[in-house]
């Protein structure tokens, strides 16, 4: 099954008069944790709710090392970490605690992973 794309006009910057062509991913939709345990279970010795098991374990201690400062790294998968901001101020001492937000978790993929961007089959939606 290929990646369906659209086609849509966007202008590329402010002031930017003339729009180009550019592609939009169209998701085929969203994979479920139970999904994923019983493919997974399919694939190993695991029991389906064995796997299920694991992959919400795996939220709860993922979470509790992002909040503690950690990046956390699942071998062939990627690296996660949490991003976190604050507003600019006049003086270290005035950029407490109290101003510092977490922003977003991010992901950045295993090189194996990325390398394998290669073989996606691409196919425009009718």
């Amino acid at each position: 099954m290929a990646f369906k794309y659209i086609v849509k006009t966007k202008r590329s910057g402010v002031g930017e008069k003339e729009a180009k062509f550019y592609a939009i991913p169209v998701r085929s939709g969203e994979i479920s944790t139970r999904q994923l345990a019983t493919e997974i279970s399919d694939r190993c010795t695991l029991t389906e709710t064995d796997v299920r098991a694991t992959l919400i374990a795996l939220v709860d201690v993922m979470e509790d090392y992002l909040h503690k400062g950690y990046s956390i790294r699942l071998d062939d998968l990627g690296r996660f970490t949490l991003s976190a901001t604050s507003d600019g101020f006049e003086s270290p001492e005035a950029c407490t605690p109290k101003h510092v937000k977490a922003k977003k978790i991010c992901f950045m993929a295993d090189k194996r992973l990325k390398e394998n961007l290669q073989f996606v089959n691409f196919e425009r939606k009718k």
